[in-house]
């Protein structure tokens, strides 16, 4: 697995200073505005050379080693490529929100009326009608706050490369092949990672965000045999994906109370925060990533306990992640009521 994962890290590696002179000769550019915090002109297809990378090194090791059960994953497999796709077409053409929404709704019905969605919350097992729709809610609400979360370098591909380093680790040890499905990736982020890093030459665009958000997203649903796993995926997941929901979950509220529309871009998510309170970008990245580092410590560590101690955990954990939000929201609003924020907002109409 190890061969797999390093070809796919050298095949990132290499791709992208491909797609940044191929950004140069057609001038595909990232948009610069008010409330982005890069300067200067930045390619935003990174997406491209990450799942290029990814999905040739997979491709490889299904045919060398273990083929895909396409029956099983064919709905997930289907909803990524829309994802994909769109996303991609989006960094070209800069669709309007409501119809990547709309991409995204089709993505998680595809997979919801297939055999795969959550069964069981905690306890309690769900009638199917109840499971399928908190998946297809789970869905949207996942890629929406990964592609919400981009906007520093190295922030969403960090938070994501964890997550799925976790993810593959579960189901390593529920002993299922697909597990090498989510460390192959993982090889293709840290290669398109080192061009990201910053001063970012290149970013991950709505095709790489959205894409990674599915990712994790679906990951519950590529079955394991850990009996203790299916009783706490879902509280697992939301503790992996805490940041962002965290910071999706502000982000609603803020342009609810601010009557705007949810589509609305703005300077008000975690990172423009911290830079408004004074980190560095430097500091805030390793601030949250560090975060993100004890978030899936943690999730391993109740991968070993008995399922109630594990979910006392995760929840504690999760509690934790949001008093971190709390504190910083009164840090910057403090700042901001002094006017020594180093930020201004700039909240912008749909687009």
């Amino acid at each position: 697995m190890l061969i797999f994962s390093s070809l796919a890290f050298l095949l990132s590696l290499a791709f992208c200073p491909i797609i940044i002179a191929l950004c140069r000769r057609f001038n595909w550019y990232d948009e610069v505005d008010p409330r982005k915090i890069h300067t200067g002109q930045i390619p935003r297809l990174g997406g491209v050379a990450l799942f290029a990378a990814f999905l040739l090194a997979f491709i490889v090791y299904c045919l060398f080693l273990h083929p895909l059960d396409l029956k099983s994953t064919f709905p997930l497999l289907l909803g990524g490529i829309l994802i994909l796709g769109f996303g991609i077409t989006d960094d070209f053409i800069n669709m309007r929100a409501k119809i990547k929404f709309l991409v995204q709704i089709v993505a998680a019905l595809i997979v919801v009326l297939g055999p795969n969605y959550f069964d069981h919350v905690l306890f309690l097992q769900l009638p199917p009608v109840l499971g399928k729709a908190l998946t297809f809610f789970w869905i949207i609400g996942i890629v929406n706050a990964f592609n919400l979360i981009d906007g520093m370098d190295w922030l969403c591909s960090g938070l994501s490369l964890f997550a799925i380093l976790t993810l593959g680790f579960i189901l390593y040890l529920g002993e299922k092949d697909i597990c090498a499905l989510h460390f192959i990736l993982s090889g293709a982020i840290l290669g398109f990672m080192f061009w990201n890093r910053p001063n970012a030459r290149i970013f991950l665009g709505d095709g790489g965000s959205q894409s990674l958000g599915y990712i994790i997203a679906v990951s519950p649903f590529f079955h394991t045999d850990m009996h203790h796993f299916q009783l706490t995926q879902f509280p697992i997941m939301i503790l992996l994906c805490s940041i962002p929901i965290n910071d999706v979950i502000a982000a609603i509220w803020r342009r609810k109370r601010e009557h705007r529309s949810f589509f609305s871009p703005d300077r008000g998510h975690i990172h423009h925060k911290l830079l408004n309170i004074g980190f560095t970008k430097g500091t805030a990245i390793f601030f949250l990533l560090a975060l993100q580092f004890l978030i899936c410590f943690v999730t391993i560590a109740t991968c070993f306990m008995d399922p109630f101690s594990s979910i006392i955990l995760l929840l504690v954990a999760f509690s934790f992640v949001i008093m971190f939000f709390v504190v910083i929201h009164y840090l910057n609003l403090s700042v901001n009521l002094r006017h020594t924020g180093h930020l201004e907002d700039h909240p912008q109409a749909e687009h």
